[in-house]
C-alpha cells in the first residue's frame, strides 16, 4: 500500500500573488500533487514516499511527512487489516502504474486526454 508525504503551504505568507503560483509550480516540478486550497488560504500537496529523491526543500515550513504505521502482522495502527492493492494499469515504456483506485494518475489521464484507449494499459492479472 502506498505511503504518502503531505505538505501544507500557507499562501498568506507569500506576496505578491506571483510568488504563490511560483511556489506551487516549483512544488509540482518536485513531484508534489496538488490536493486543494482551504478557505483560509492553505494549499495542500501530496506525493508517494517511494517516489522521493533525497533533496532539501527550499521551503521548510511546507514539509510534514505523514505515513501509516503498520506492524509485523500487516495491521495498521488503528487495528484494521491493511491490504496490498494490485496494479491495474501499467505504462510499458515508463513502468508507471495505477491501481484503478482514487483519482486517475496523471500519466494515464494525459494519455486519455490525448485520445488514447487506456484499456491497452490494463495489466494482465494472470501474469502478475
Amino acid at each position: 500500500m502506498s505511503e504518502w508525504e503531505y505538505r501544507k503551504i500557507d499562501l498568506n505568507q507569500h506576496r505578491p500573488q506571483g510568488d504563490e503560483l511560483d511556489l506551487l509550480n516549483a512544488a509540482g516540478a518536485d513531484g508534489w500533487e496538488f490536493v486543494g486550497i482551504t478557505s483560509n488560504n492553505f494549499a495542500y500537496l501530496k506525493r508517494e514516499l517511494e517516489e522521493l529523491a533525497p533533496a532539501a526543500t527550499a521551503h521548510p515550513e511546507m514539509s510534514t511527512p505523514l505515513a501509516r504505521d503498520t506492524n509485523a502482522d500487516n495491521n495498521d495502527a488503528r487495528g484494521g487489516r491493511t491490504q496490498e492493492v494490485k496494479v491495474k494499469y501499467r505504462d510499458p515504456v515508463t513502468n508507471e502504474t495505477w491501481s484503478g483506485r482514487g483519482r486517475m494518475t496523471t500519466w494515464l489521464k494525459r494519455k486519455q486526454d490525448a485520445g488514447e484507449d487506456i484499456d491497452k494499459y490494463l495489466v494482465d492479472t494472470d501474469s502478475e
